[in-house]
């Protein structure tokens, strides 16, 4: 179960966003292109936040992650609520790479669900790649107040820490 969204003020940092995305947000939409420019998308969870780099798996044998591999800049969003005018969203655009298949045991040790979803599929667990996504620029929105809460977050030029 994720958490609550706290109330959001201007001090939110880009730290803190990364964070929210992990702890209160269940699965985020992808967008990425393929070897012909043609847009794609998919929906992951996002496993956790290391040094500012949003780790996640995906299969090796989904057109996902042919494209992750052709193309690597990719966007994603998210909406939490249950009605637009009382949600919260956010949007978040950075490069990914493949990294090394021992984080799969921190994604594991991080997510018992995922023991039970490939019990006696081993095989199928073998075929999870972990990728980190490096973010560029990112925003967020609040509607659940009567004031609007916005911010953007700039990770190349550290604008809002």
């Amino acid at each position: 179960m994720r958490q609550h969204v706290p109330q959001l003020t201007d001090e939110l940092t880009n730290k803190q966003f990364l964070d929210l995305i992990v702890d209160c947000f269940h699965s985020v939409v992808f967008g990425t292109v393929d070897q012909n420019g043609d847009p794609h998308t998919n929906i992951i969870d996002i496993d956790f936040n290391e040094d500012g780099r949003l780790i996640f798996a995906t299969t090796n044998h989904k057109n996902f992650y042919r494209n992750l591999k052709i193309h690597n800049r990719v966007s994603m969003t998210a909406m939490r609520g249950r009605e637009s005018l009382s949600s919260i969203g956010f949007t978040l655009e950075g490069y990914v790479n493949e990294i090394s298949p021992a984080y799969l045991d921190k994604i594991k040790a991080i997510k018992p669900a995922l023991h039970r979803i490939y019990d006696n599929r081993a095989e199928d667990l073998n075929t999870l790649r972990p990728f980190a996504l490096t973010p560029i620029i990112g925003s967020i929105y609040d509607l659940r107040s009567e004031r609007t809460f916005q911010k953007q977050f700039d990770f190349v030029n550290q604008l809002a820490n």
